[in-house]
């Protein structure tokens, strides 16, 4: 899957900030929060978009769905083998 520049300097801005946050061995609980504050944005969205009228159940399938998307993608894409030449 190819993703445009501009989506992925808002990504790598989300994962400074994160970085950031995270210093002191405060990782595990970085990770919480940005799960959480994403179920919160997307929640707010989805309650609020006109456009869109997903029902509950559609919305949270997709949204899941989205982030088994996106944890693949890294564990194979960038993240995993920038990890695994580390070790």
């Amino acid at each position: 899957m190819s993703y445009s520049p501009e989506f992925l300097n808002l990504v790598d801005e989300f994962v400074h900030t994160a970085n950031r946050l995270a210093e002191g061995g405060r990782d595990g609980e970085v990770s919480a929060a940005i799960l959480f504050a994403a179920g919160r944005y997307n929640a707010f969205n989805m309650l609020t978009r006109g456009d869109v009228q997903l029902s509950r159940e559609a919305a949270v399938d997709f949204y899941v769905n989205e982030y088994r998307k996106a944890i693949t993608s890294n564990l194979d894409g960038v993240v995993g083998p920038v990890v695994r030449s580390q070790g």
